[in-house]
């Protein structure tokens, strides 16, 4: 049997001020569903933020040159960089930092993962084109498998989709509603 992590990526202000055409309510309030299932099923939860230090120095070096940057308002003290409203990190969930579309990308990430035991991952957030991709690949590369929640995914240049297809055809990415994830993880139906 399985065992699973949900891991939640960059569900933080910026990225909808970024793309208002994402509703970002309903996205909010989808993941917070979600996140309370998973809970609710005693699965860890880790929530993946882009956070950069003010002083650029772990900005990536093609950023630097740039104070303009459209990343520059992801640093940690800055309202922009918190998660969204109506979506709460809890004590006893984790936050992995990141500053690359990968959340594994020098980070804790897969340690994190390996000292709980986790070989699968169920993934939600912003962006199914990048970010959330690539954290996927890139747990694919790693042994994991990959399970994204439909209503809890949007993408920035192409449709959730298309998004969805592209990760099913590359890394076997499967994909479940909402319901049929809570029915996965505690054997009933989203009302």
């Amino acid at each position: 049997m399985k065992k699973s992590a949900l891991v939640v990526i960059d569900m933080q202000k910026f990225f909808f001020s970024e793309n208002p055409q994402v509703d970002e309510q309903a996205l909010a309030k989808n993941c917070s569903e979600i996140i309370d299932i998973a809970r609710q099923a005693e699965i860890p939860v880790i929530h993946v933020m882009t956070l950069y230090r003010e002083d650029r120095v772990d900005w990536p070096r093609a950023w630097r040159h740039d104070g303009q940057s459209w990343c520059s308002n992801l640093v940690r003290e800055e309202d922009s960089a918190q998660v969204v409203d109506n979506l709460v990190v809890k004590p006893h969930d984790l936050v992995v930092e990141k500053r690359r579309f990968s959340g594994f990308y020098n980070t804790n990430l897969d340690d994190v993962l390996r000292s709980t035991g986790c070989d699968h991952l169920y993934v939600v957030g912003y962006s199914a084109d990048v970010c959330l991709r690539y954290t996927s690949v890139d747990a694919y590369n790693r042994g994991y498998g990959v399970t994204l929640v439909y209503e809890g995914i949007e993408s920035f240049r192409e449709t959730k989709d298309e998004s969805v297809a592209y990760l099913g055809w590359l890394i076997d990415a499967s994909c479940l509603t909402m319901a049929e994830f809570k029915k996965e993880l505690i054997g009933s139906t989203v009302h």
